[in-house]
């Protein structure tokens, strides 16, 4: 029969220009198209044959053969095949899903059997090939027709199509590849994607493992190999010599583990598809293998490393989970699955809702996406909160390598607060280990109405901050902040469990249980010192809000406080250090009132209000204030000179 020329239609021209140079940014992506179109093929196949025995026939295989001398790439699927009248409507309207319509007549039908798991629209995915093809050449034969179809076109607009012997069952499809061969595997590494060799066995098998490990049918492909001189026997023979041969080998590897039920799968088996997936060494921690059904379907396969990547606090951090529709690889690294605080948890979610449009690059923008990471984010919240409960050695391992990650939470989604209180691990002055919010509060001593923490540079510093002198003597116990994440925290969380957490370093100290003796003492020094404080706060009315005697200090000369709702001395350091524009803020000086260096200055006061030695000894209790909160001095060397000269007149008295 001659050859039919007809035009493509809806505007096709200007979609298909479209389509070659705009919606896909990597041109072997062509590969991943036509190969879930194969594998849609031979899905319908299979559903078909349940009710006619003559399609059970054929080996179910897709196969590539390149050309590295005509330079051409074919793909060769035993799949269902298509008639004339199928190419014309599925290959002539771009856009036309096949597969979709095939889905779409089972639903009509109402068909009981298992709809088959159908992956590509042959249509849009079909003319990727016209990315990398100036001609694209198919040849199609359906199950029990007495023609097959060639269908030919170079992407101009238009197409030629006739009817040709009978073949194969199956469809066939050549491209004429646009741009010459490099020669070599070394070669086709360094060129850019949309530049490889696509006639090269290295770089079609790096695709296929790339995009279409996962595929349930083998993808295979004759491959070079050496073969040794053999003896009757079939061993090789000494000193013999090899050959080249063409064998065909199995390029992806078919093994969905996430598609199995989780019961049935070993602990190897997930280890060996962690590697696999991520390319770490080390095993996971932990296994979340998650089966949703309902108002939507996906699976998702989920791994806590073992250890935290180097790269995890740097500034542009690989992170996400690799992104499949129905068994196909679609996107790596998507950031959108998943919190940016939860970003160390790999792995991957294979979704049978989103839609495979035009654009499968850009799926992860979907809405569905954004009730996929709400639902992980949920699942892996519970799930580190029952090994909280069930396996706390376990746990806190965890803690150690992802805790301030996890901290970040707070910031990044205030709305989660509660669920990330109840996985917190914190250090108290409670001993050296790490207690839960809920643990802290068994241990609240009579009378005690608040959570009480402390923020700064690292536990040790804090251990011997002066603010916590006077919860160590009432037995207080203080949560101690040492990370600059715990600044963030400790802004968003005020309260848990229907408790407020109060900073020990800000304010008046509310909540904290004090006898009526320390209260009656209080008042009597503040007559006491009434001169001195007034001297104080002339003399330091540049750095400091105000001079007041303290209720936090029992064995430290000064302290710093903030106001209820300013900012702590550790905030404000950060956000310098960050080059944030901050403006001055005057904090409270709180002095010891049984100090015997406070003692003596008040004397010192009483004797001459105008004693210049007065500014000099208020100057280094600021700066001993600023040294005990780990802050920087003003001018370190005055203060040393000021510390020598004190030690110099001490030792000659």
């Amino acid at each position: 029969m001659t050859a039919e020329i007809r035009s493509f239609q809806a505007q096709t021209r200007k979609l298909l220009d479209l389509m070659i140079h705009s919606i896909y940014s990597h041109k072997e992506i062509f590969l991943r198209e036509l190969i879930s179109n194969a594998s849609d093929a031979l899905d319908k196949v299979r559903f078909e044959a349940l009710t006619n025995p003559e399609l059970a026939s054929g080996e179910h295989k897709i196969k590539l053969i390149p050309d590295a001398e005509n330079h051409t790439l074919t793909i060769v699927d035993d799949g269902i095949g298509m008639t004339y009248d199928e190419v014309v409507d599925h290959i002539g309207t771009i856009a036309k899903s096949g597969s979709e319509a095939f889905a779409e007549k089972l639903k009509g039908a109402g068909s009981d059997a298992a709809t088959p798991d159908l992956i590509g629209q042959f249509g849009v995915g079909f003319y990727s090939a016209f990315m990398v093809a100036r001609r694209v050449v198919l040849e199609t034969q359906k199950q029990g027709e007495p023609e097959a179809v060639r269908w030919e076109s170079t992407g101009d607009g238009e197409y030629s199509i006739e009817r040709i012997p009978k073949r194969e069952r199956g469809t066939q499809i050549t491209l004429f590849l646009r741009d010459k061969a490099v020669e070599t595997p070394e070669e086709a590494e360094d060129m850019p994607p949309n530049e490889q060799d696509f006639t090269s066995t290295w770089t079609l098998k790096e695709i296929v493992r790339k995009y279409s490990d996962f595929i349930a049918y083998p993808v295979v492909m004759d491959v070079e190999k050496y073969e040794l001189e053999k003896d009757a026997d079939g061993k090789p023979v000494e000193g013999g010599t090899s050959k080249k041969v063409m064998q065909e080998e199995t390029l992806n590897s078919q093994k969905a583990l996430w598609t199995r039920p989780a019961a049935s799968i070993e602990k190897a088996e997930y280890n060996e598809f962690y590697r696999h997936v991520t390319k770490d060494w080390q095993e996971p921690s932990e296994v979340l293998h998650l089966h949703v059904e309902g108002m939507q379907e996906y699976t998702a396969l989920l791994f806590v490393p073992g250890k935290a990547a180097f790269d995890l606090y740097s500034r542009e951090p690989r992170r996400g989970l690799q992104l499949y529709i129905k068994r196909v690889f679609i996107a790596e690294d998507v950031a959108e699955l998943v919190p940016e605080y939860l970003r160390f948890v790999k792995g991957l979610v294979d979704s049978s809702d989103l839609p495979l449009n035009v654009s499968r690059e850009v799926v992860q923008q979907d809405r569905l996406v954004g009730v996929i990471k709400k639902h992980l984010t949920n699942k892996i919240l519970g799930h580190f909160k029952e090994m909280l409960a069930n396996d706390r050695p376990r746990y806190e391992a965890l803690w150690k390598e992802f805790g301030t990650c996890i901290k970040e939470g707070f910031h990044y989604e205030p709305a989660q607060k509660q669920k990330l209180a109840d996985i917190l691990l914190l250090p108290t002055t409670h001993g050296t280990g790490l207690s839960t919010l809920k643990e802290i509060k068994e241990r609240f001593v009579e009378g005690q109405a608040a959570y009480y923490y402390l923020t700064g540079d690292g536990r040790e510093i804090l251990e011997h901050a002066p603010q916590l002198e006077v919860f160590k003597k009432r037995g207080v116990e203080v949560i101690l902040l040492g990370e600059p994440v715990d600044e963030i925290l400790a802004g968003i969380l005020d309260s848990y469990d229907g408790t407020d957490l109060k900073s020990a370093a800000k304010g008046e100290l509310e909540g904290l249980p004090e006898d009526a003796s320390a209260k009656e003492e209080k008042a009597a020094q503040g007559e006491q010192f009434a001169e001195l404080l007034t001297r104080l706060k002339a003399l330091l009315a540049d750095d400091v809000a105000d001079v007041v005697l303290s209720s936090r200090l029992t064995d430290s000369a000064a302290c710093l406080v903030a106001g209820e709702d300013g900012m702590s001395g550790h905030l404000e350091r950060m956000m310098r250090q960050m080059g944030q524009a901050m403006p001055a803020q005057k904090r409270v000086l709180e002095v010891n009132g049984q100090h015997a260096a406070i003692v003596a200055l008040r004397d010192l006061a009483d004797r001459d209000k105008q004693d210049e030695r007065l500014k000099e000894y208020a100057e280094m209790l600021l700066d001993q204030a600023l040294l005990a909160e780990g802050a920087p001095l003003k001018n370190p060397a005055r203060f040393a000179r000021r510390v020598a000269d004190a030690m110099a007149q001490a030792a000659n008295h």
